[in-house]
């Protein structure tokens, strides 16, 4: 579902709020660009006809929008078009919602001091 900029943001946070207790959250985010594939091959497709080769405007000259995906569990599919002019303000409010919820990461388990510790009773053995 495509929302406004704001409305994804606020169903974002309360994402994280539902993720604490059983799911996972999913971000994604990418360049969107306009053209699909069926544009892509009918463009190409009137050049062969012609037989014209037409110039395009240089790729870096264009700004793009950025499209952001939100998957939590498998009912809740969310996304927004954020414009070029917008995204500084976005990606402050963003990341603000994404470092409040980060204390419901899980911690990564140290394998190193379980094998350490098997080591010195080995050593120990080894000596006596």
């Amino acid at each position: 579902m495509l929302l406004d900029n704001d409305k994804f943001l606020t169903k974002m946070a309360k994402a994280f709020e539902d993720s604490k207790t059983a799911r996972t959250v999913y971000l994604t985010m990418k360049r969107h660009s306009y053209s699909t594939k069926k544009i892509r091959e009918a463009e190409e497709a009137s050049e062969k006809a012609t037989g014209d080769t037409v110039m395009k405007a240089d790729a870096q000259d264009k700004e793009y929008s950025t499209l952001i995906r939100l998957t939590s569990g498998t009912k809740t599919k969310l996304s927004t078009l954020v414009q070029p002019q917008d995204l500084d303000r976005f990606m402050v409010q963003y990341t603000n919602i994404i470092k409040i919820n980060m204390d419901a990461l899980k911690k990564k388990e140290r394998k190193k001091a379980a094998k350490s510790a098997k080591e010195k009773a080995k050593a120990k053995k080894a000596t006596a």
